[in-house]
């Protein structure tokens, strides 16, 4: 009997994918890994260096090498390869990148019965930052990018109600290791560090007040993986779920625990406040927050982290002192 034992990772070389790449490495040795996507810089070199992949696809060459593979090998696709800038507005690129690419592969699988793991976005639920548990199914979106995903999620629906390969999961506010090369889209989490690092000041956008802080779903980039894994091998899933922590953490809290590891680690950090920059008004989500009540209905075991003890195992992960 062939064992399906390849597993293809699209976006392999960025934050999350180089993550759930390395997950899977280590808690699910018996895959071999293909991962496929833009390896353009340096930085994202030095996200895959030490994977074990049996190889590595451009994103342009992957129609073209899976119509050569031999699909009784194939355990399956995580499709995490996209552009995830909230402030790109090229309609044509991203309508072409993320929702073309993403409905032609989704086709490809639901013709080839692969399984299949897809990367949407909490940024599909507009400044509501959370599903319309009333009408799941409405949602405003308030940039290209949660355009671009949302586009994919109705196209699942739409065209597909009643498959079961597809699992379309809608990532919050990941953060984690590998978030180098993501410059201004970085999680505000390594953004902080990085401020605290090269300048000892965390910038903070100025709040309206105590009662309206910034607050976010914040989860680890390893939670993440391990809830893909869980999910992977399922066959009862419909379309569409959140993915997140179920909680919320405001900025101030962030930058106050990432500011005091510094102080307690001999470097004084200093927090201050910034005015909320113009370009952002109107398109930045302030609030956000999975559901995940659907854990236990379907008896998933997975539990995250808690944010502030993933943010201070991140911190002790990530900086040196000297």
């Amino acid at each position: 009997m062939i064992e399906k034992n390849i597993l293809i990772i699209t976006g392999c070389e960025g934050f999350i994918g180089s993550n759930v790449a390395k997950y899977f490495n280590e808690a699910n040795p018996k895959y071999n890994l293909i991962g496929c996507g833009s390896l353009n810089s340096k930085k994202k070199f030095f996200n895959i260096n030490q994977l074990n992949l049996i190889d590595y696809w451009d994103k342009d060459e992957l129609f073209k090498n899976l119509n050569k593979i031999d699909y009784k090998t194939l355990a399956g696709i995580i499709h995490l390869g996209a552009c995830s800038s909230t402030d790109n507005w090229d309609s044509k690129y991203l309508l072409a990148n993320n929702t073309r690419f993403s409905n032609n592969l989704v086709d490809l699988c639901l013709q080839k019965e692969i399984r299949m793991i897809h990367a949407s976005s909490a940024s599909v639920y507009g400044i509501k930052g959370e599903q319309n548990k009333e009408y799941p199914n409405h949602a405003i979106p308030i940039n290209m990018y949660a355009l671009s995903k949302l586009l994919t999620d109705k196209y699942i629906n739409f065209h597909y109600p009643d498959q079961n390969l597809i699992t379309s999961l809608r990532f919050f506010n990941v953060f984690g290791l590998n978030e180098n090369h993501k410059l201004g889209m970085a999680s505000p989490i390594h953004t902080f560090n990085e401020q605290a690092k090269s300048s000892s000041i965390i910038k903070l956008f100025k709040e309206i007040s105590d009662t309206k802080l910034y607050q976010r779903d914040f989860i680890n980039v390893t939670d993440i993986a391990k809830l893909i894994s869980i999910l992977f091998p399922r066959r009862d899933l419909r379309s569409i779920y959140d993915a997140g922590s179920g909680d919320t953490t405001s900025f101030k809290q962030v930058a106050n625990e990432v500011a005091k590891w510094w102080n307690r680690n001999g470097k004084t950090v200093e927090i201050k406040e910034i005015d909320f920059p113009s370009k952002l008004k109107g398109s930045y989500q302030k609030y956000t927050r999975a559901n995940m009540s659907y854990l236990d209905s379907l008896s998933i075991d997975w539990k995250p982290k808690s944010t502030i003890k993933a943010i201070e195992d991140f911190l002790n992960k990530t900086n040196t002192v000297e």
